[in-house]
């Protein structure tokens, strides 16, 4: 549907063709209406209702900020550029409405960004130098992968050198972030500023959302008394009802009722469609066991619910409970791909997928149903089929057994974990303990950021639910440098609610350091817990472990004990109180000083020694050198 929608507002198709590619992509014919009444506004020529737009004569920059401004944006996320110089020109005259929140580091503006849109729901702006486009391409991958709504602006080559392969240049700067973006744009005229600004927004969060670029020549942001239209928020929020297509809907409904051992899978876009209760009224209708697609930044179905059986690969465990094999899964906003293809190669299994987008259905795993529009929809219409199509007694009858078998499975499953997490105990932490610490210190609404390379140990350690804890990351794209800025933008998005930051050794040491200046600059409360096992773990289990290449004899990139950081000591550089923990006797009382500076409104981290697991656990190899030995001479 991006494709459409781009095509659309560029004139490159007419609503009829957009209609008719909209039911070509399996949308139903009410929600091909609704999308194109949604986006009809932005289509050139098409007349605007009346309050929708006003006329505004300042700085090319001036008009970037209100058409900002309009679409509801409070922060601008930025790093260092001369090109933010008319940005700061132009908040002199509009004080208190666009705060700028600062890092040091493209990669992690564009996180701390992600975070704040991830916990809003708003779009996320942020603004950087033109030669930072490549440092912040790792995070624009990530936000790309989870379908998050930024919109990323750069400076660029005044409009006089553009094309020279000059300063601070390259002749198609845009082509290296096609890969990372939904659209990219140069803009060519200042007067056009705020049409730019309008359809970066609109498109960032057409469903599927993700980043859009735009850059901007410096001569055009600093250009005086340029006269634009600037077009009202009405104008630029305009809803989508996306309903799959009603007979698609009743063969789905007809697979499920029948089957005598469903399955249900859910992804990041049952939690993007805001989708979480109606799905689970769905399981809970037919006693559906479900299963965390493992490529999800949110706990997207509760994971303690008796019906919620952990993720696909949990599903041996599940069948030496429950040996009758799946006949019929249900794929909710997921990528059908890990983890599927494995258990359905060979079985004429049934695999019913549901998407907001439509290139990804049918994409890895042969589809029996095909339904294309949001989740929530699709199981509120789902819910309704098979009540039109069983009584609540018959419906009772063909699922008691399975309820109770999934309840009792999934129940013992989650006292097992939590006993183990709460006997474990020694030098170094077992992270089992650091985990059910936090799960029973933490407030029951506290936002966890969660960057692991194992990513289940939260989901199995950690109550999430839609009106309790809320889970954000790890991302889909699981590029490292990511869960630190992004804590910074769930706490500006959430500053209600507490926020605990997960994060591997590994993962802090990409370049998050950096985050810390902006965590402190600003006072942002935030419980920062590192897992340090001095090791990439995750990294080690596919080096040593094996799997479908194979298992390698050495590995000599996954230690990393020498030299032996201190984290708690690296914080306090940044102004940041913290500590080392090396016993499970003392996870709790740092636990407990860690929320008290909290309260006080200022970070803290938590620097624990965990202690490694699996094939290679105690593995300190690599190949050791010194450039100092290459020396002939001390110098």
């Amino acid at each position: 549907m991006r494709t459409l929608v781009k095509d659309l507002i560029n004139a490159k198709i007419s609503r009829r063709g957009f209609l008719a590619g909209m039911a070509a992509a399996s949308y139903g014919a009410t929600a091909a209406k609704s999308a194109l009444a949604a986006v009809e506004p932005f289509i050139p020529g098409s007349p605007m209702p009346e309050g929708y737009m006003r006329s505004v004569t300042g700085t090319g920059s001036d008009l970037m900020v209100d058409q900002m401004l309009e679409t509801g944006a409070e922060y601008l996320f930025i790093a260092n550029g001369s090109g933010l110089g008319p940005i700061c020109d132009s908040l002199v005259s509009r004080p208190g409405k666009l705060t700028l929140i600062q890092a040091t580091h493209e990669g992690q503006v564009v996180s701390i960004a992600d975070g704040y849109a991830k916990a809003s729901g708003k779009t996320g702006y942020c603004m950087f130098s033109r030669v930072g486009s490549p440092n912040a391409s790792s995070n624009m991958y990530n936000a790309m992968k989870d379908r998050t709504p930024l919109v990323i602006i750069a400076d660029h080559a005044d409009s006089r050198s553009e094309g020279r392969d000059g300063h601070e240049d390259l002749d198609d700067w845009a082509e290296g972030v096609k890969p990372y973006s939904k659209w990219q744009w140069v803009v060519h005229d200042p007067r056009r500023m705020p049409e730019w600004i309008r359809r970066a927004y609109k498109l960032s969060n057409v469903m599927p959302g993700g980043p859009t670029h735009i850059r901007v020549p410096r001569d055009h942001l600093y250009a005086a008394d340029v006269t634009s239209t600037i077009y009202s928020k009405e104008a630029v929020n305009v809803s989508m009802d996306l309903r799959a297509d009603p007979g698609e809907i009743e063969r789905a409904a007809k697979f499920l009722l029948e089957a005598e051992s469903p399955l249900m899978e859910v992804g990041f876009e049952v939690s993007q469609c805001h989708a979480t209760e109606s799905v689970v009224e769905l399981a809970e209708l037919l006693a559906i066991p479900v299963a965390q697609h493992s490529r999800s930044f949110h706990c997207d179905f509760p994971n303690y619910h008796p019906l919620h059986i952990g993720y696909l690969l949990n599903l041996p465990s599940y069948h030496q409970h429950n040996p009758k094999q799946i006949d019929c899964v249900i794929s909710l906003g997921t990528r059908a791909q890990q983890g599927m293809e494995g258990f359905m190669r060979g079985r004429r299994i049934p695999l019913i997928h549901a998407s907001v987008d439509p290139e990804k259905i049918g994409r890895n795993v042969p589809t029996a149903v095909g339904l294309v529009g949001d989740i929530d929809l699709i199981a509120k219409d789902l819910v309704q089929a098979i009540k039109s199509m069983a009584s609540d007694r018959q419906i009772r009858r063909r699922t008691e057994d399975r309820r109770t078998k999934v309840a009792t499975y999934s129940t013992g499953k989650h006292a097992g974990t939590l006993e183990a997490g709460r006997r474990s105990k020694g030098d170094p932490v077992p992270w089992q303990k650091l985990l059910y610490e936090l799960d029973q210190m933490m407030d029951p609404d506290a936002v966890v950021v969660e960057e692991l390379g194992r990513g289940e140990r939260t989901v199995s350690h950690i109550n999430f639910s839609p009106n309790g804890r809320l889970k954000i990351g790890r991302t889909t794209g699981m590029a490292l440098g990511w869960g630190v800025g992004a804590s910074i933008g769930v706490k500006l998005a959430l500053p209600d609610r507490q926020v605990v930051s997960i994060q591997g050794d590994g993962g802090f040491m990409f370049g998050q350091t950096d985050s810390l200046w902006s965590m402190s600059r600003y006072d942002v409360p935030v419980l920062t817990v590192i897992l340090n096992n001095r090791s990439y773990e995750a990294t080690r289990y596919r080096i040593m472990g094996g799997g479908d290449a194979g298992s390698a004899n050495r590995d000599y990139v996954s230690y990393l004990g020498d030299p032996d950081m201190d984290f708690a000591i690296l914080a306090s550089v940044y102004g940041i109180k913290g500590e080392v923990v090396s016993n499970s006797d003392q996870v709790r009382p740092a636990i407990e000083r860690g929320f008290r500076t909290l309260a006080d409104g200022r970070p803290y981290i938590i620097d624990a020694r965990t202690a490694s697991w699996g094939t290679g656990a105690g593995l300190t190899q690599y190949q050791k050198f010194s450039v100092a030995d290459l020396r002939s001479r001390k110098v």
